[in-house]
């Protein structure tokens, strides 16, 4: 309806199947991750049509792809042949900045963001089990999750609908961040408790490693044992916390607005 054939058309959500009305049109289409077919247990007719107008047609007749990171350009690369993909990581919020907080390690306050099935939060409130530590989730809990931590006796609150401001709180609240996810395509938390300045726990997979680099703990994220073992090791060691919080606040320059900026304004000038 608003396509522009003299300007760049930007799909930047997850609505891909919208550059089959800009054929014709200068487009720039980019992908966040493919958990729609990765990680959800669609039946085999709704998988296909999530392939084919989410993935395959779009990657045909956008005039560029970008993707988040390097993991979800290999995820994508299934899909296509293309060989002129690239890679834009996502930029911090500006609100995000260095807030320096004295981390109760007594009882630390753990921050986690998100509660869909990829989040691993069972795994994680397992591991939890029984330890001197006070959860926050931001997220809504499904009953499996919420029926899980009340009858374990868990202190935690669960907070839904928070604006950006109030998120942003959250961080800075926090002591720990936990982000012991099972796939993602990017992990914006990371980078957002490194802006913060606090100490992150995630899971040892590609793109986190990618994202975080020396700036978090990891772990298996399908261990409960090595999950609660890190837990257990930010919680006695504050050298350790303090070593992850300046790691975190080195990596996360590599993703300021000014620098995302440039890689899509030579994007755009290709196009």
């Amino acid at each position: 309806m608003h396509r522009d054939r003299r300007a760049v058309n930007h799909i930047t959500g997850d609505i891909h199947y919208c550059i089959l009305g800009l054929i014709g049109c200068n487009s720039v289409l980019t992908i966040h991750d493919t958990v729609l077919i990765d990680f959800q247990n669609h039946p085999f007719f709704k998988k296909k049509i999530f392939e084919w107008l989410w993935f395959r047609l779009p990657l045909k007749f956008a005039t560029r792809i970008v993707c988040i990171s390097e993991e979800t350009k290999k995820s994508v690369l299934r899909y296509t042949n293309r060989s002129d993909i690239e890679v834009v990581h996502n930029a911090i919020d500006l609100k995000f900045k260095y807030s320096p907080k004295e981390l109760n390690l007594d009882k630390p306050r753990i921050l986690i963001i998100g509660t869909n099935p990829n989040k691993n939060l069972l795994r994680v409130f397992d591991a939890l089990k029984n330890q001197s530590f006070f959860i926050v989730v931001v997220g809504k809990l499904n009953e499996e999750q919420k029926k899980f931590l009340d009858l374990n006796g868990f202190d935690y609150e669960n907070k839904i609908n928070l604006s950006d401001n109030e998120i942003v709180e959250e961080y800075k609240k926090s002591d720990i961040v936990s982000f012991v996810s099972l796939y993602e395509g990017f992990g914006m938390p990371v980078i957002e408790a490194n802006a913060i300045g606090r100490p992150v726990i995630c899971s040892d997979i590609p793109v986190l490693r990618e994202v975080a680099r020396n700036s978090a703990l990891f772990v298996n994220p399908y261990d409960v044992v090595a999950i609660k073992n890190a837990f257990l090791e930010l919680k006695r060691d504050r050298l350790l916390c303090l070593e992850l919080v300046e790691c975190g606040l080195r990596n996360v320059n590599r993703f300021k607005k000014e620098i995302i900026q440039k890689q899509w304004d030579k994007i755009y000038q290709k196009v």
